[in-house]
């Protein structure tokens, strides 16, 4: 195993201090399950790292009846969330999703803002979330800006968040019916992850996990020409889960098992 470099700590429960400290060399961290690693291979050199686990506005999960919205803190961790009655009650698919991330070590100790700001492709978080239409809202010590899931991951392990900036919290509509998640997972990450909801209008299938970063389409129901020219178009990803055509061929039979209609 790599031996970490000597860094510094900068630890807080007030979020504007933590928000002055934050930099490309003041990286903030919450479970670590992500940067641990990361500095391990030397992908991430911080001078010090900035601990977020004490500041209570990045802990809450404040559910909206009358909006019909959940806010969860970006410190949340995964167990937190699907544990949650609320959660579970509102937002049953994202619970469950939650309780199945990495291994038990990661749900108790991974986060909800980590699992997103790593913007790792073999993830559920991201999938489910930008099916559900949450946004996030984003901090930094000039102000606040809200963003959509699709527009904060923008590539492989590449997010829209500038080197001063944290993620808060994610606004999540409550589910909608008709919401299902699958994934095809042989090791701790998801190979393949694939959120739909289906009305009688309409399709929308959200493709996660193989490709470099959650994609969306909203197709009308039954539209089998448009559901497969969006399975072709997608780019997955070539590695040691298995080659592009394996994963669009899963792809297909599970949208054709699904969905009735043959990609």
């Amino acid at each position: 195993m790599a031996v970490l470099p000597e860094l510094g700590l900068v630890r807080s429960g007030d979020l504007d201090e933590v928000l002055a400290t934050v930099d490309s060399d003041h990286a903030p961290y919450a479970g670590g399950t992500e940067l641990v690693p990361a500095m391990g291979l030397g992908l991430r050199r911080p001078e010090a790292i900035v601990d977020l686990k004490r500041v209570e506005a990045l802990q809450g999960i404040v559910v909206d009846a009358e909006f019909g919205t959940a806010t969860i803190g970006a410190a949340v961790t995964h167990r937190r969330l699907s544990d949650h009655p609320a959660v579970r009650e509102h937002l049953p698919t994202l619970a469950a999703a939650a309780s199945r991330v990495g291994n038990a070590r990661v749900r108790s100790t991974g986060t909800v803002g980590g699992n997103l700001c790593f913007a790792e492709p073999r993830s559920d978080l991201g999938c489910v979330l930008l099916a559900l239409g949450a946004t996030a809202e984003v901090r930094s010590a000039e102000g606040t800006r809200t963003t959509s899931i699709d527009e904060l991951i923008v590539g492989a392990f590449e997010t829209s968040l500038t080197e001063n900036e944290i993620l808060a919290s994610v606004t999540v509509p409550f589910e909608p019916p008709g919401m299902s998640y699958w994934k095809l997972q042989s090791y701790e990450r998801p190979t393949l992850g694939v959120a739909l909801v289906v009305t009688e209008d309409q399709w929308q299938v959200t493709v996660g996990a193989a490709t470099e970063r959650p994609t969306r389409a909203v197709l009308a129901a039954g539209d089998a020409a448009g559901l497969a020219a969006f399975v072709d178009r997608l780019e997955f990803s070539d590695d040691m889960t298995g080659p592009p055509d394996y994963k669009r061929s899963v792809l297909r039979a599970h949208l054709g098992r699904t969905l009735g209609a043959a990609p």
